[in-house]
């Protein structure tokens, strides 16, 4: 009787074996309900707008945009730089990030192919010897012209326009009608007019954006603290703060005789010194990040050779900022350099420099040694009493061979060329062109040019 229970056992044991083995291979679970299929994978975007590109990479062009809480399927992966390809609506495939600050994902991702990634398509022949941009004035039309000066066209308004390094997107700044104190914007539009949005809207007198050499941050400097307007005291004596000017000291008596009662007071004025500090952006999440510089520090400048380092003017020259360790020291020691401006291969540093009573363009190692004057009034121009040209705003060639620059030398403003060692300095554009744009340079920080 025991040998027969054992071989009953096994015998349905086996038989719950088959049975298990056959409901799974049709699908059904011992409940009798269906097996779920893996749920197809696809991402949520999590950031207020979300570029769609024609490969993993932001050196592909955009070719569309994602809002916040639009959803799209994953087709595809390329592992190597972590971007998904995807299919939203039923429009052509793209590529986007794969960073969870950006997108969150969702579903069997293990099954989706990987996709090589596509050749980089040819830039046009424009856009291999470089566009450049520039305003008319803070504030005014923004135009796209080519190197030879033909093609020339109106883009958008703002200020202190900075082409992307790949030279696709122009990075721009508005300040609001009030602008003292009030907030202002911080723009990115592509160079075929489309695609203009805000990146950023809460820096007050934002100025000066440059790119990081990926394209995936832009620092600007905003104003924060110091004096925004005028101030003036007279009272009891005191330490005079930094920046008083028209000084006295004043006896002021009042009564007569025995009831005379004097008093000595201090009167200054205080004139506007608004503090400014630089801040990056990430033009795709707008995510910002105030940097730990000095209360006055201007017109940062990114080094296309070393992404962590960011030149910038401070009240004593200029300064380094090492991006990735908040550090800051010292590159040169002279007020007078401004508007930084590194060349292609991050090796020189030009700059606008104030030359007593004008504006000169010098041009430094990156280091900040081996200065060198490119531009000059020419002596017969002072004996003739007239006053020294200035020159001002400079930017390089893509290919490190030349400068654009800003001057008065025709007696109006005007967008000019030069070779990288200040040889043939000539127009832009021609006379007839120029005159009609009517340009200003209004500050010493503008930044009214760009190539790339």
């Amino acid at each position: 009787m025991k040998a027969h229970y054992s071989l009953l056992r096994f015998a349905v044991s086996g038989f719950a074996a088959i049975l298990v083995l056959a409901l799974a291979l049709t699908g059904a679970t011992s409940t009798g309900t269906a097996a779920q299929a893996p749920q197809t994978a696809g991402l949520t975007v999590l950031v207020p707008t979300l570029n769609v590109r024609s490969g993993p990479g932001t050196g592909y062009p955009v070719i569309g945009t994602l809002r916040q809480g639009d959803q799209a399927p994953i087709v595809g992966r390329h592992s190597a730089s972590g971007w998904w390809q995807v299919k939203p609506g039923s429009g052509s495939t793209g590529w986007v990030s794969g960073s969870p600050a950006l997108v969150r994902v969702s579903g069997d991702t293990a099954a989706a192919p990987e996709a090589p990634a596509p050749p980089m398509p040819a830039r046009a022949a424009t856009a291999r010897k470089g566009l450049l941009v520039f305003q008319v004035s803070n504030g005014g039309t923004i135009y796209v012209v080519n190197p030879n000066g033909s093609g020339l066209r109106a883009l958008t308004t703002g200020m202190d326009p900075a082409l992307s390094p790949d030279g696709r997107q122009v990075a721009f700044t508005r300040w609001a009608e009030s602008q003292e104190g009030s907030p202002g914007s911080v723009w990115v539009i592509n160079t075929d007019g489309s695609g203009e949005r805000k990146v950023h809207d809460s820096a007050v007198q934002p100025r000066s954006p440059t790119w990081s050499p990926d394209g995936k941050q832009i620092m600007i400097t905003t104003q924060q603290g110091g004096r925004l307007f005028s101030e003036d005291y007279c009272g009891p004596p005191k330490p005079l703060p930094e920046g008083a000017t028209n000084i006295t000291v004043e006896t002021k008596c009042e009564g007569e005789g025995a009831e005379e009662q004097c008093r000595v007071e201090l009167c200054y004025d205080l004139l506007p010194r608004a503090g400014h500090i630089l801040r990056s952006i990430n033009p795709d999440t707008g995510a910002v990040q105030d940097q730990p510089v000095a209360k006055y520090s201007f017109t940062p400048a990114w080094d296309p050779a070393n992404p962590w380092r960011v030149i910038y003017r401070d009240e004593q020259g200029l300064a380094v900022l090492d991006a990735n360790r908040g550090a800051t020291w010292r590159l040169t020691d002279d007020p007078s350099d401004y508007t930084p401006a590194f060349s292609p291969d991050g090796k020189k540093i030009a700059v606008a420099y104030r030359q007593h009573d004008h504006w000169e363009i010098h041009v430094l190692n990156a280091d900040g040694g081996g200065r060198a004057r490119l531009t000059e009034t020419p002596i017969d121009v002072s004996l003739a009493g007239k006053p020294a040209w200035n020159n001002v705003a400079p930017t390089w060639s893509p290919d490190g061979t030349k400068i654009a620059f800003l001057t008065d030398r025709s007696g109006r403003w005007e967008t000019w060329t030069m070779g990288a060692d200040g040889s043939n300095q000539r127009p832009l554009l021609p006379a007839s062109v120029q005159a009609k744009l009517s340009l200003q340079h209004s500050t010493d920080d503008d930044r009214s040019v760009s190539w790339r």
